[in-house]
């Protein structure tokens, strides 16, 4: 019977070790900062209420803006003074990387993990990719550094420190990307 328990502690506790670091990256891609670049619709969305963009932006066709309204006449490499964010390469998420069920509302747990590793949704990209763009990219660095809104209030980081957020990628693709349920 003792072989039992030990046998069961063990099996909840790998368990939840594996579960952890999804845990952590879920609470940050389903964040107001990566999920308004992650959308279902054909605009952005901003800001921690995730209200659709102002101006009318649109997506466009390359997820970098409308022919005459593109992202980057005004996000530019960097955080702007006037409250504009910027990273380089600024621009919305394919349509088939949208982290939403429906407008404005978030997958959660195995649906987005499942998108996240699906090659067909998430670009292409191996684990080994895919861990390379959540650790590397500049775009989703921004997240932790997204300097102040227009009124001067600093925007909110996700919530799981930058470091943090990378050991539990880095772990998670170690672990072979498992999905919460799967």
């Amino acid at each position: 019977m003792r072989f039992f328990w030990v046998c069961l502690v063990g099996l909840l506790s790998t368990q939840t070790s594996a579960q952890t670091p999804w845990v952590k990256i879920q609470s940050v891609l389903t964040h107001p900062r990566c999920i308004n670049c992650h959308t279902v619709t054909a605009y952005p969305t901003q800001a921690n209420d995730r209200h659709r963009h102002q101006f009318g932006v649109a997506r466009g066709e390359d997820n970098q803006g409308a022919a005459g309204l593109r992202c980057s006449a005004c996000h530019q490499r960097e955080n702007q003074a006037s409250g504009i964010p910027g990273a380089p390469n600024w621009h919305l998420a394919p349509l088939a990387m949208g982290w939403e069920t429906a407008e404005g509302v978030a997958m959660k747990g195995p649906q987005l993990c499942r998108v996240l590793t699906d090659p067909t949704r998430n670009g292409g990209m191996t684990p080994a990719q895919l861990e390379d763009h959540l650790v590397h990219d500049p775009l989703v660095a921004w997240g932790w550094d997204a300097g102040t809104n227009s009124e001067g209030r600093r925007r909110e980081a996700p919530p799981v420190p930058r470091a943090e957020f990378i050991e539990a990628v880095r772990e998670w693709v170690r672990l072979g990307t498992p999905c919460p349920g799967a």
